[in-house]
This record gives C-alpha cells, sequence and structure tokens, in this order.
C-alpha cells in the first residue's frame, strides 16, 4: 500500500466503503514501511513522523464533521504526501 494507491481509490469514490477501510490503508503503509525497512532508516523515521500526524489529525476528524476547508486541507497534505518522491 501507499499514499498514491489511496489517492487513487479516494479519486474513484468507489473504493472505500467506510472511514475505517481509508483508516486500515492509512495504518497499512505504517505498518509495511516498518516491516520492509530497518528500525532508525530514513524510511522508517518518515513513516513515524507522517503517522505521528496521521494519528492527531485521524482522531479530530473521528470526533466531529469536516468542514470543507478543513477537508481541502487533508486533501492538500494527501496531494503533498503523494508528489513528494522521497
Amino acid at each position: 500500500m501507499d499514499f498514491g494507491t489511496i489517492q487513487a481509490k479516494l479519486q474513484s469514490g468507489t473504493e472505500y466503503r467506510t472511514m475505517e477501510d481509508f483508516a486500515k490503508d492509512v495504518e497499512l503503509i505504517f505498518a509495511n514501511c516498518r516491516q520492509f525497512n530497518p528500525p532508525t532508516t530514513y524510511p522508517v523515521n518518515c513513516a513515524d513522523a507522517v503517522e505521528k500526524v496521521w494519528k492527531s489529525l485521524w482522531s479530530k476528524a473521528m470526533q466531529k464533521k469536516l468542514q470543507p476547508s478543513e477537508k481541502k486541507s487533508l486533501q492538500g497534505l494527501m496531494n503533498k504526501l503523494v508528489a513528494d518522491p522521497m
């Protein structure tokens, strides 16, 4: 799983039936990164940083409905993650 695949699924509008399905794919990215990369390497450090932000934003998203500006902000973050070649 990767952010590009998640973005494609979101754009298709038919891949995610629930918010939990979406969250599982995001969590899978972090798990795969840690499974296939040694600890303290650049990819794992990046996963740690992105996961920290993810957990913060996801908990907020689950507490309330997002406003349109918040949705755009999250989409912008997703676009940046997809565009970053790391």
